[in-house]
């Protein structure tokens, strides 16, 4: 718990101000939304259990409110962590339509950007093969590799799963991607850690410019909560898509 208390000494009051809840499908959600010109640019935390992620994000919504338009939310990660997943496909559905309902409840419509962290990087790809017409680009920020391999743990057994079912689905990311990799091992006090989540290997970061020959992959020298340590990576990379989509838009 020291990390997440060390987190949340962070300055957040700028953010806070862009938070609020939305009541949707009977629960109430707290996002956080910046209204510019498209596209949206939506954040998809990692894994996390009973801590708000949605924060993390602070310091690169601050970066990039005043140039673009931004949405995050607080996902709730208790069905993976504790139960055996039966229908993946369902469950993406589920996760990746709540996002969907989420956005539109706000107004905010395709195309998106989309940045997804560790396990949120699996559900952002599955949300750009879902619906490819609307999605410009991508970045994934120390992603969990979809591997597919089973572990015998509840937890990392359904991430198997989740991933397993994305490398096997058939539409390609004709897309700008920009995959951000940590260097360093991922700190061993986080819950995440604890649960195996985000002992993201080189080796294994290194599978996705196999996976996405024509993505940038840009290695930063940090640990695996890189939008804390290293936010600037994260706007740049946002920048670079954004400007590989005004370079196809010139053509």
């Amino acid at each position: 718990m020291k990390y997440y208390r060390m987190l949340l000494k962070k300055p957040l009051r700028d953010f806070v101000r862009m938070s609020s809840d939305v009541f949707m499908d009977g629960r109430k959600v707290k996002c956080a939304h910046v209204q510019n010109e498209a596209p949206t640019i939506v954040f998809e935390n990692g894994f996390c259990s009973g801590v708000s992620c949605m924060k993390y994000w602070d310091e690169v919504f601050i970066s990039l409110a005043k140039e673009y338009t931004l949405f995050a939310y607080d996902r709730v990660d208790t069905v993976i962590e504790n139960e055996v997943l039966e229908d993946t496909e369902n469950h993406l559905d589920d996760t990746v339509d709540l996002v969907k309902k989420l956005l539109q409840a706000k107004g905010l419509e395709s195309p998106y950007i989309l940045v997804g962290h560790s396990l949120g990087g699996l559900y952002m790809q599955y949300f750009a093969k879902k619906y490819a017409h609307e999605v410009r680009g991508i970045v994934l920020v120390d992603a969990v590799y979809p591997n597919g391999q089973l572990q015998g743990h509840v937890l990392d057994d359904n991430i198997a799963k989740i991933g397993k079912h994305i490398l096997q689905m058939p539409k390609k990311l004709d897309i700008p991607i920009v995959v951000l990799s940590a260097t360093q091992e991922a700190l061993k006090s986080t819950k995440c850690d604890k649960a195996k989540m985000v002992e993201l290997s080189v080796q294994d970061q290194k599978k996705y410019a196999d996976l996405y020959p024509d993505a940038k992959q840009i290695w930063v020298e940090c640990g695996h909560l890189i939008q804390y340590e290293k936010p600037d990576a994260i706007v740049d990379a946002i920048d670079a898509v954004m400007s590989a989509l005004a370079q196809e838009n010139e053509r």
